[in-house]
């Protein structure tokens, strides 16, 4: 079979790619568990990228389809309706996807959009692996029902082979005859068109799951229960054998000569010698520096994780602070592993102990309010510092009440590392939802205003100049939400547009591209599409695929460092607005400076020169009449930014 796929869909490049990077791997929540992917079904793709197959270890539940390259980075994945327990999944010519949806009981084909374009499900049980074939029908391994069957693109069955138990992997040779794993007789049989058995290997297997007839003659076999991948030779002798941590589901020998395994754990490419030349997760080497960092609003020491890629280039890598909700230190994204992870798809990520958390300097606790906030601005400046971080490319990743910690610092800190992007896990927006007695971890009341002045994210939210992405599933982590509320609070607040609102993030959306467009308003009766509880195990590798996605618009939308609008630098005042054919912008005396006015996207569409007082007459830099719309007014000032919503009306 050709596995081929065009760089344009399937390398990153590109539109199309950038709505693709959907899903993903691993136990996730406020709390993460441990990361416990079992890898299933494995195919080297003509691009030379690797297609995977994953469930979760010990449950079978929320499968994976994902596609990572020799770089060790995850540059497309699925996760849809019905791909629990999937099993396999093979690249086509066509660029499509066959999978094997084993708990719907189906065979479906993805195009690269993860739309269904063919599926069967014709009374299957248990449907573990499917090969298309090249007269275009697709050849399943029925489990439950202990068969193999050929269906034709119309879904007829036009032949079957069903004298089997628990069979695995039922693949069509070169003669016309079907190699299958009887996994519950441990043995490999080769059988012809009418069903004779004319080869097969007993001795020695327990329970083999894939098989493949090698160009000399011989088989490679996942021996999964004896832990091991082995060859045999046409007489069933062992030719070559390599040990497997775990019980191995497929092994694919390349034309290179190397073999490809998916062990339980990882996936590896071996030489014949059984040296590991590739692998993953674990392709690049990610090393780890442990500092400490002062924080002037406190006085303490805090300690810091920053997690690297050892890159042999030296080159500068995109970055992220990794902030844990509620009351948790920052080691937990050490025992979560997701701080690794991060690493290895090439970003830094630091994670630190707040003060009076951990193996921080004792300090009474903050609960992520200013003393907090300006430890997280210390860290930030620490890490902006590092030889190997691209400050351009800079962001945060916060998890349930980390939001707050976020959000307070970059509205009330003018930050000279300013941060580019900013990803938020199921954060609550206000005080209701993050004290005790709502759920949340704050032991404060609601009617202590002082106190939660500085520290509800909603009241920041409309401050944030930097990208934002909300990651919600259907169901928050916190049981007293019922409905979602905090997150539409929070993404409104944010979003350029409407009238009231004071929203200046050049770009919004929440979740993944192919759920909700970006830069929208919502309500509780239109709400976004939220990721469903099954997905929700798989937002570790939706984080790799939302900071790829994020760095690819930086490269788009410049964001710089600001300074809130309440700040010394003062403000501007636009009248009218909303306006039709122009507006007059009056920026209270301060020192005449340059006015950039930017539209939703970050695109620079017309800088005005200095003066006290400046007319926008709708139109850009070569004088052409802008659509109507939301626009932003930018005005630099002593490294600080004042910016002003702008609306273009018809």
């Amino acid at each position: 079979m050709n596995n081929s796929r065009s760089d344009a869909s399937r390398t990153g490049h590109g539109d199309e790619v950038r709505r693709l990077l959907l899903i993903l791997l691993v136990a996730a929540g406020a709390g993460l568990a441990q990361l416990e992917p079992a890898f299933l079904g494995v195919d080297r793709l003509d691009n030379g990228n690797t297609l995977v197959a994953a469930v979760r270890f010990n449950t079978c539940e929320s499968g994976l389809v994902f596609e990572v390259d020799s770089l060790g980075q995850v540059v497309w994945a699925f996760l849809g309706g019905g791909l629990n327990n999937v099993h396999t999944a093979r690249g086509l010519a066509n660029g499509n996807t066959l999978v094997s949806a084993t708990a719907a009981d189906r065979v479906i084909e993805l195009d690269e959009f993860g739309n269904e374009v063919w599926w069967f499900d014709g009374g299957l049980s248990y449907p573990n692996d499917a090969y298309r074939l090249e007269n275009g029908n697709t050849l399943i391994t029925d489990r439950n029902n202990d068969r193999v069957i050929e269906v034709d693109r119309g879904g007829d069955v036009i032949w079957s082979y069903a004298n089997l138990v628990r069979p695995h992997n039922g693949s069509r040779l070169g003669n016309g005859n079907t190699l299958i794993c009887d996994s519950e007789r441990d043995q490999v049989i080769e059988v012809d068109q009418a069903g004779a058995i004319v080869w097969r290997c007993a001795d020695g297997l327990s329970w083999p799951r894939s098989a493949q007839r090698l160009d000399n003659g011989n088989t490679l076999i996942a021996d999964s229960r004896h832990s091991r991948v082995v060859e045999v030779d046409t007489a069933g002798r062992e030719a070559w054998w390599y040990a497997v941590r775990g019980m191995p589901y497929a092994a694919e020998r390349l034309p290179s000569g190397r073999t490809l395994v998916s062990a339980p754990d990882r996936v590896v490419e071996l030489d014949s010698s059984g040296t590991v030349l590739w692998q993953w997760p674990g392709t690049v080497e990610v090393g780890v520096d442990e500092f400490r960092v002062y924080n002037p609003g406190s006085g303490c020491s805090l300690w810091v994780h920053i997690h690297r890629p050892v890159m042999p280039s030296g080159a500068p890598v995109p970055a992220a602070v990794l902030v844990p909700d509620g009351l948790h230190t920052g080691d937990v994204f050490d025992t979560n592993g997701l701080a690794d992870l991060i690493a290895g798809n090439r970003f830094a990520a630091m994670h630190f102990d707040v003060d009076g958390r951990g193996r921080s300097d004792s300090f009474a606790e903050d609960y992520y309010g200013r003393i907090n906030q300006d430890g997280l601005l210390a860290c930030i400046e620490a890490l902006a510092g590092m030889s190997y971080v691209d400050t351009a490319r800079l962001g945060i990743l916060t998890e349930g009440y980390g939001i707050t910690l976020a959000t307070g610092m970059l509205a009330n800190t003018a930050n000279p590392r300013a941060v580019k992007f900013l990803v938020d896990f199921e954060g609550p927006a206000d005080r209701y939802q993050s004290y005790t007695g709502g759920g949340g971890v704050v032991p404060v009341p609601p009617d202590s205003e002082s106190f939660w002045q500085e520290r509800e994210a909603v009241r920041f939210m409309s401050q944030m100049p930097c990208l934002y992405l909300r990651v919600q599933t259907e169901q928050d982590h916190n049981p007293f939400i019922v409905d979602n509320r905090h997150c539409i609070a929070l993404i409104d607040s944010a979003t350029m547009g409407g009238l009231l609102d004071q929203g200046i993030s050049p770009w919004t959306r929440v979740n993944d591209a192919e759920m909700n467009e970006p830069n929208r308003f919502y309500t509780l009766e239109d709400p976004p599409v939220w990721i469903t509880e099954a997905g929700e195990a798989f937002t570790p590798i939706r984080y790799l695929l939302y900071l790829q996605e994020l760095i690819g618009l930086l490269e788009q939308t410049p964001v710089k460092g600001h300074t809130p609008v309440s700040s010394p630098a003062g403000s501007i005042a636009a009248r009218p607005n909303p306006f039709r054919a122009r507006t007059a912008l009056d920026f209270g005396g301060q020192s005449k400076r340059a006015v950039q006015i930017i539209d939703m996207t970050g695109r620079l569409v017309r800088t005005l020169p200095p003066a006290e007082r400046l007319v926008w007459d709708g139109r850009d830099e070569l004088g052409r009449e802008v659509p109507s719309g939301v626009y932003c007014c930018r005005l630099e000032a002593s490294r600080a930014q004042v910016f002003q919503k702008l609306v273009k009306m018809q």
